[in-house]
């Protein structure tokens, strides 16, 4: 069961450093008009000082800043990333010592690209669970540590960010219709490695360096068809208000508009940020709230699915009733 709640404050960080789609044709074998065609993609923020810590307390301090809740009434905290600073502690729990958290519950999952929405709900029901009122969802990666620079393929897909939400308790549930799922991934259709370690009784292990391997046309077929169910579902069950908005993760701009013509849906009821950040993994959809807000294109009283799909191979989805208050609306 999920405790009743609403989103009361959203964050995101990114890297300071911008790379250009020109500044990656000095890489590889590429051009602007190559990846945008390709990928709707045109520049990413990539990390050169920052990490994926950092960049999660700077998202959840804004976050916390708009919610105007405080570190101490934090009664859980949910983080999700793939490539975390450390393999432990969790990056939750780093997150629970930067903000002087005393005491509360503090996990990571990895669900790949779906991250936000398995941490979403996993926070949710946990606070119900636990019979806590406020809680943290953050999501923090820095994929391109894991990009091989050479592979023209893969190195363009990716940025680095963070984004986070605050969760509150509330009389009436705003977090609704949660879609939790997997798929094998029978053909490793997307795989990092972990990099070999040797052992006194192993003996030398070479260890190459690890990156992201990704069978592209398998990875469409498998989003656009779990992105289009995804989506099926949660607005079948909107029967009492229909879905507006819809903030799909962010891997692809050919993948939202394939789904878009499929489904026959409206594009301007798609936000599509892709081309200033490419795909952030997990953080992709987070970041994309904060934006839609900011630029005055999610409101209070709008109705928003958001859609993940990622590596597993998983997929997921929810709808949120928005209670924020942009800027621009008021």
């Amino acid at each position: 069961m999920l405790a009743p709640v609403s989103i009361t404050g959203i964050g995101k960080c990114v890297p300071e450093k911008v790379v250009t789609n020109d500044d990656l044709a000095h890489l590889v074998e590429t051009s602007d008009e190559w990846i945008s065609k390709r990928t709707g993609i045109r520049s990413r923020h990539v990390a050169v000082e920052e990490n994926a810590t950092a960049l999660a307390i700077s998202a959840v301090k804004d976050a916390l800043e708009m919610s105007g809740e405080k570190p101490e009434d934090v009664g859980v905290i949910v983080a999700c990333t793939i490539t975390g600073d450390e393999l432990t502690p969790s990056l939750a729990g780093r997150i629970q010592k930067a903000f002087g958290i005393p005491a509360c519950a503090a996990m990571d999952v990895s669900a790949g690209c779906t991250g936000f929405v398995y941490a979403l709900v996993t926070a949710a029901s946990l606070m119900d669970t636990l019979g806590k009122d406020v809680a943290i969802v953050v999501a923090s990666e820095i994929m391109t540590k894991y990009c091989d620079w050479t592979d023209r393929a893969t190195c363009v897909l990716f940025g680095d960010g963070a984004g986070a939400v605050v969760l509150k308790r509330s009389e009436i549930p705003h977090l609704l219709h949660p879609i939790l799922d997997a798929t094998p991934d029978t053909d490793d259709v997307i795989v990092v490695k972990k990099e070999a370690r040797s052992t006194p009784f192993s003996g030398e292990v070479e260890s190459p360096r690890e990156s992201i391997q990704m069978k592209g046309a398998d990875v469409f077929t498998y989003a656009v068809a779990v992105m289009e169910n995804s989506l099926n579902q949660l607005m079948e069950r909107c029967t009492d208000k229909p879905v507006n908005k819809i903030v799909p993760h962010q891997a692809n701009e050919k993948i939202i508009d394939f789904v878009v013509r499929s489904m026959k849906l409206p594009r301007e009821n798609f936000f599509v940020n892709i081309a200033n950040y490419a795909n952030t993994s997990s953080a992709s959809i987070p970041i994309a709230l904060c934006d839609a807000m900011e630029s005055g294109w999610l409101n209070a009283g709008d109705r928003v699915a958001i859609v993940g799909f990622g590596s597993g191979l998983t997929s997921g989805g929810a709808v949120i009733d928005w209670t924020i208050q942009n800027k621009k609306g008021e």
